[in-house]
């Protein structure tokens, strides 16, 4: 009696283990394929330009980032990579007149609330940055609802000279 109940007990542990899924293996698949996909274009979902903490200035800097390749990128590929490095900010491409790049943002509350004036300040310091490094774009027009931290309106580089 004693050895089927150990039997039926293993048997319960070994199928409760084998009916568990890895959610990590889910993602590393899904973002494999997602990588093998943009590979195949060409495309990065990285931001051309990062903002980072100087340890000995304690100032924030702007510096292009090492790891993106501009090769191929228009503005819906910049758009793509910022918003998969934010997630909590939806960005959209609404269009380039001129010089000027039109963006909005539909729900900017993280952005404007959320985030505090230096995450605002360094949202828009690699948005603006990112979009101009594309040819033709050097003025980037924001259209969100203004809030404690940012505002919308019309940004460039100089915009963001303290960061250097």
């Amino acid at each position: 009696m004693k050895k089927e109940l150990y039997l039926v007990l293993i048997f319960t542990i070994f199928m409760i283990g084998a009916c568990r899924t890895d959610s990590t293996k889910v993602t590393d698949e899904n973002t494999s394929t997602k990588s093998a996909a943009l590979e195949d274009l060409g495309k990065t979902l990285v931001v051309p330009w990062i903002v980072e903490l100087n340890d000995s200035t304690q100032m924030m800097e702007i510096k292009k980032n090492p790891d993106a390749d501009m090769t191929n990128l228009g503005p819906a590929d910049i758009i793509d990579a910022i918003n998969y490095k934010y997630p909590q900010i939806k960005l959209e491409w609404i269009k380039q007149e001129g010089d000027i790049a039109f963006v909005k943002i539909a729900d900017a509350r993280y952005l404007t609330s959320g985030s505090g004036t230096e995450g605002a300040k360094a949202y828009l310091a690699e948005v603006t940055f990112s979009l101009t490094e594309l040819k033709g774009i050097k003025e980037v027009n924001y259209n969100f609802i203004e809030g404690d931290h940012a505002r919308p309106g019309v940004y460039t580089r100089d915009d963001f000279k303290d960061f250097n």
